[in-house]
């Protein structure tokens, strides 16, 4: 008689796990916004701007007066993703030296920025960039 209610007993906890583990899976299935998007969102634009700096093409847009490269780059991103990009002189930030954006994107819900400065040797300047980025809503 003691081994079946032991048995009794194990069955029931097992059913009560498997249920548990059935409400909190379907709880997280019909979540449709994750609150770590906006910080992965964050990281990817860091990671952007990181390598648009390494790569010298913020410095170049500032120096010849063209985003082409910067365009292209951000519409090689993920489609889902949407980035706008500004940069500012440090000493003088009233307004945009340049502007881009991806390409069909607009602005949606909630939107995240990410600012980066960046030296310029050849006039021996500060500047900074600031990343605007959103997913973008089908």
């Amino acid at each position: 008689m003691k081994g079946f209610v032991i048995s009794i007993d194990g069955i029931i906890a097992l059913i009560i796990a498997f249920t548990m583990l059935l409400v909190i899976t379907a709880n997280f299935a019909d979540s449709k916004y994750s609150s770590l998007s906006e910080v992965k969102l964050g990281l990817i634009s860091e990671d952007i701007l990181t390598v648009l700096e390494k790569s010298e093409k913020l410095e170049e847009s500032v120096i010849e007066n063209q985003n082409k490269e910067i365009s292209k780059y951000l519409n090689k991103t993920s489609n889902n993703l949407c980035f706008e990009l500004s940069v500012f002189d440090f000493d003088n930030n009233s307004s945009a030296l340049s502007n881009v954006s991806k390409k069909g994107c607009t602005k949606t819900g909630s939107v995240i920025s990410i600012k980066r400065s960046f030296f310029v040797s050849e006039n021996e300047k500060f500047y900074w960039a600031e990343m605007r980025a959103w997913y973008k809503v089908k």
